[in-house]
């Protein structure tokens, strides 16, 4: 099974558990501009590991608008992991001029060990919203015997007419399809042959994308997708 097929397969599951569990991640409302996400795993002693999954889903109303995600992970102690995945869905409402900043960064130096970071970012604005959008991942081994670093950042500039948003199962599919990815990418680190393949298939794309055109109906929409491995 290619990592597309069991992307897709992914998207069906999270339906079904959602669907029999329900979701806990609520959409807020607020006057701010500025809206910051950050995800960081930086375990600090040998053999130990540290995960932080975090996930925004914000309305802003203010006239300018700047979202920005980061997720982190870092590996500086011999045999430990660690794996950061950040999922933000901001509203940019009646914002006509904003910014989207998403990024995924893993570093390791130690001696068996690994970092994976996932950052997934789904902007909605309107039509005429002047929007710079950047889109960025980065993996660095340092002094590393033994060890694997991941990144991949996910992001989606949005256009839609309508008030549309993710629905409460729609969120929870969207931070199953992010930790999906995040188990993805720790074994595309590992081969040059499956760094390769998920290069070239965009891992992680795919379903997001198909899952976001369900929920939101745009007029359009532009992904951007960069990964890197070490």
């Amino acid at each position: 099974m290619t990592i597309r097929q069991r992307l897709q397969a992914t998207v069906l599951i999270a339906s079904l558990v959602v669907g029999a569990a329900g979701g806990s991640s609520m959409l807020r409302y607020r006057n701010g501009q500025d809206f910051d996400l950050v995800a960081s795993a930086n375990p600090a002693t040998p053999h130990s590991s540290d995960a932080d999954r975090t996930a925004m889903y914000e309305r802003a109303r203010g006239k300018r608008t700047q979202a920005d995600a980061v997720a982190s992970a870092s590996a500086t102690c011999d045999s430990c992991r660690g794996t950061a995945t950040a999922v933000q869905v901001v509203y940019f409402g009646n914002a006509r001029k904003g910014t989207a900043d998403n990024m995924a960064t893993a570093s390791s130096s130690c001696r068996n060990c690994g970092a994976i970071s996932v950052s997934v970012q789904v902007v909605v604005v309107r039509p005429g919203t002047n929007l710079t959008a950047r889109n960025r991942a980065l993996a660095v081994n340092a002094s590393c015997a033994g060890c694997s670093t991941g990144a991949v950042a996910v992001q989606f500039v949005v256009v839609t007419k309508k008030h549309q948003a993710f629905s409460r199962n729609g969120r929870a599919q969207l931070e199953a399809l992010a930790n999906q990815l995040e188990a993805e990418l720790r074994g595309a680190a590992r081969t040059k042959a499956a760094r390769t393949t998920a290069a070239n298939e965009k891992i992680g794309l795919p379903g997001i994308e198909a899952l976001v055109r369900n929920e939101l109906k745009p007029t359009t929409m532009q992904p951007h997708f960069a990964i890197e491995t070490g």
